[in-house]
């Protein structure tokens, strides 16, 4: 069972390792040019809808938690989370940006 447990932690540091903004990035450029609808089936209904002028912003926001470091008198909490916003015109996304601490993908 001991091999077991290491096997699945080396398993679990080689994905994290995969997991980047780059391929993030990435991931969102898919969806330029792409329809609104077809980013909704996607990605689900999202947490605000911003209309200004022609455009419509789409944000989609993710909370993961927090990582807590340090001991007893030293603890710093950091939230971790992502928020993505698809910018929408004439139903096609134009454009997608995001901010955060977790914005990764494999």
């Amino acid at each position: 069972m001991n091999l077991f447990k290491q096997l699945i932690v080396v398993v679990g540091i080689f994905l994290a390792g995969c997991s980047t903004v780059a391929n993030y990035q990435a991931d969102l450029q898919t969806w330029v040019g792409q329809s609104e609808q077809a980013l909704e089936a996607g990605w689900g209904v999202p947490v605000s809808i911003v209309i200004s002028g022609p455009t419509r912003y789409l944000t989609y926001a993710r909370n993961d938690g927090v990582y807590v470091q340090g001991g007893y008198w030293g603890r710093t909490v950091t939230p971790l989370y992502c928020s993505t916003v698809f910018s929408i015109q004439n139903n096609i996304v134009v454009r997608a940006q995001f901010q955060g601490n977790e914005c990764t993908a494999y």
